[in-house]
This record gives structure tokens, sequence and C-alpha cells, in this order.
């Protein structure tokens, strides 16, 4: 259990990279206390229907009879890893289009989308392979810690947007802590399943 808690703390902080410059800018248009509210709770909305989503779509792909072949969605984190770090597009920039057409009263279904249209594919590719690898009884304690982790970002995003060499510094290297951790957890994920020692024995 211990093994899998680490593995949690690890994949989610990877994922959160990207997710606090978008937080950052958010927070940076929606000063008021009214449209903070609704910045925090889309995010912590968006967040859970990410994870919920792969969660079931885990489950589900865990009916496959052989363990080894589930370890083969470990290459999906380490291609996106890899893909995200050699792309030339600027996801700040993407966002801050997206920023600028949101109606003060959508905020809060906007921020949902926006969270989804951000992360969701990043993100899915590394829950659901990890979900695969857990126990049923660790989910719950996976979910805690998701949640501490989120507040801790959701919060630092909200006191340091005004700092612009925070955000910059995340421009700058959110892309590369993101490689590192999609591919030593897209590492583990195949050497945890047994896919690569499978393999292995294959070829020899």
């Amino acid at each position: 259990m211990i093994k899998d808690i680490v593995t949690a703390v690890f994949s989610y902080i990877g994922t959160t990279t990207d997710y606090f410059v978008v937080l950052l800018l958010l927070f940076g248009k929606y000063q008021s206390r009214k449209e903070t509210k609704s910045v925090i709770i889309g995010a912590y909305i968006g967040n859970a229907l990410l994870v919920l989503v792969s969660l079931v779509i885990a489950i589900l792909l865990q009916q496959v009879p052989a363990e080894w072949l589930l370890g083969l969605l470990g290459l999906i984190p380490i291609y996106l890893g890899i893909r995200s770090y050699l792309s030339d597009e600027d996801e700040g920039d993407e966002i801050e289009e997206r920023l600028n057409k949101i109606q003060p009263k959508n905020i809060l279904k906007n921020v949902i989308l926006i969270t989804f249209a951000a992360c969701g594919a990043d993100n899915m590719a590394l829950y659901i392979p990890y979900f695969t690898t857990i126990a049923d009884s660790t989910i719950p304690i996976i979910f805690v810690i998701f949640i501490m982790i989120l507040t801790i970002v959701i919060y630092s995003a909200y006191k340091m947007v005004s700092i612009p060499v925070v955000k910059k510094f995340f421009d700058r290297r959110g892309d590369l802590i993101q490689l590192v951790v999609y591919v030593l957890l897209g590492l583990y994920v195949l050497f945890d399943s047994g896919t690569i020692q499978h393999i292995i024995k294959l070829i020899f």
C-alpha cells in the first residue's frame, strides 16, 4: 500500500504542473470573491470527473485476462510525456483565448470545460494505467491524497498569481517536470504489470 501511495503522490503532482499554470491564468482574470469561488469549485468538479472517468475505464480494462497486456497502457503516458515536451504549442496562449470568450455568469461551467480541455487527455493517460495496478481497497486513500494535493495546488496558485516569476518558471520547466513523471510512471506500470519481463522472456 505504501508503494501505491507514494506513486499516487508522484503521479498526481506530475499532472498538476500544467494545471497550475491554468489556475494562475484563471485566478489572474477572475479576482472578485464570487468569481474566485466559481474557479475553485470548477477546479474540484473538473478534476473529480477526470479521476472518476479514468477509474471507470480502468475497472473495465481490468477484465483483460492477461495482466501483462494491461501493462502496455504504460506506453501511453510515456508517449504523451515525450510529445508534450517536444511540442511547440503554447497551452497558456490557448487557455487565455478561451478565457477572453467566457461570460462572468458561465465561469463555473467553463472552468470545468477548460479543465477537461487542458488536462483531460494527458491526465487520463496517466490515471488509467495507474488505476489498473492498484487494489480496490487503496482507492479511497488515493482519492484523499488527490484531493489534498489539488487543494494545495489551488491555494498556491491563488496566492502566487501576482508573482510573474512563478508563472514564467512553470511555463519553462513544466513540460520537463511532466516528461519525467510521465515516463517514470509509464515504466512503473510496464514493470509492475510484468509486461517488460514477459517481453524479455518471449525474446530470450
